[in-house]
């Protein structure tokens, strides 16, 4: 009995140190049970991720049909990525380095969907404002010929109906013009590339504005009354230049008083510094 107890004894301490391996080991595999699905969800994401941030490190180089195309390929990536989302949903919610992938996925989508849409933006502004360049150029002789014809039969009355027709026709191509202005200060606005250009258009936009109010304000009048209101244009001119001339005579006497004081008041302070020191 004494030998059975010993050797009972003695197989005590490895039956214990055989339980804890044991444990050991199924610890382990439960551990490992639990990393591994982590490692290929996480593989898997950042495959998805990889593809975004390939078109987003070329995207500088596409052309206006490149990044249409990119888009698609974006939607695209967007779909499988939200298959495999939802189907690992529940493995993605338990670990912070995966949830950050998909924050990170999301992130560089949508600045890449921004970009494209700037960049795709600025694409269409600048056919726009080519065209808008074009139109206005063409529009010297167009208005030149408009004016001309408004003016002669602004002469006769009997071709009053007529005078009429041609101011609502420029009436018409006043309306064009003003919305082709106001879409090409709105691009300049947004991409300050195209400011130098604008300016450009702006001053032919206002060229063109000034034939458009006096075809507007052409009508009939007798030659008499013609002749009365041409003279008082000069009149009117002749007044504008007298006020002109008037006021710079004022002004150049104002600084002549100026200097004329600032040199008597150096000329008092020299005599008073000629004293005697005693």
């Amino acid at each position: 009995m004494k030998e059975v107890f010993r050797h009972r004894i003695l197989f005590l301490p490895i039956l214990l140190c055989l339980v804890i391996v044991l444990s050991g080991e199924r610890a382990f595999c439960q551990s490992g049970d639990n990393v591994m699905p982590v490692l290929e969800v996480e593989s898997r994401m950042l495959y998805f991720y990889g593809d975004l941030k390939e078109i987003s490190d070329n995207i500088s180089k596409y052309s206006p049909e490149e990044l249409a195309k990119a888009n698609q390929k974006i939607a695209a990536v967007e779909t499988k990525w939200n298959t495999y989302y939802q189907s690992k949903q529940a493995i993605i919610a338990e670990d912070d380095s995966l949830l950050q992938i998909a924050v990170n996925f999301q992130s560089t989508k949508q600045n890449l969907l921004d970009s494209i849409a700037q960049k795709l933006l600025f694409y269409d502004s600048q056919k726009i404002f080519s065209e808008t360049e074009v139109y206005f150029n063409s529009q010297d002789s167009i208005y030149k010929q408009l004016y001309d014809t408004a003016f002669e039969y602004s002469l006769i009355k009997s071709l009053s109906d007529k005078l009429d027709k041609i101011k609502g026709k420029e009436g018409i191509l006043a309306g064009e013009m003003q919305n082709k202005y106001d879409k090409a200060k709105e691009i300049s606005q947004e991409f300050a590339d195209f400011q130098p250009r604008f300016d450009i258009i702006e001053e032919k936009y206002l060229e063109l504005k000034s034939i458009s109010e006096k075809i507007q304000a052409l009508e009939y009048k007798p030659w008499l009354q013609r002749i009365k209101d041409y003279l008082y244009s000069i009149a009117a001119v002749a007044m504008i230049l007298m006020f002109i001339n008037m006021f710079q005579a004022k002004i150049k006497s104002i600084k002549q008083a100026r200097e004329n004081a600032k040199k008597l008041m150096e000329m008092m302070n020299k005599d008073e510094n000629d004293y005697p020191v005693i």
